[in-house]
């Protein structure tokens, strides 16, 4: 385990402006790459604007 008491993994953990975290990992039983992203924000319809704007900035950059 890695301090948080979980198994060790392929993890990419990037920590962003605003308390934001991004996480990649490859699948375990497919040929592809999974993406999370935990939003911080003061309330539901906040989260949900943050979270628009950043699938819009990662379809502009993975060119989906």
């Amino acid at each position: 385990t890695d301090g948080t008491g979980l198994p060790r993994a392929n993890v990419l953990e990037y920590h962003l402006d605003g308390g934001h975290k991004l996480m990649v990992r490859p699948s375990g039983t497919e040929p592809k790459i999974k993406v999370y992203y935990f939003i911080l924000a003061k309330d539901e319809a906040a989260a949900r604007e943050k979270e628009a704007h950043l699938q819009d900035s990662f379809t502009k950059l993975l060119k989906i």
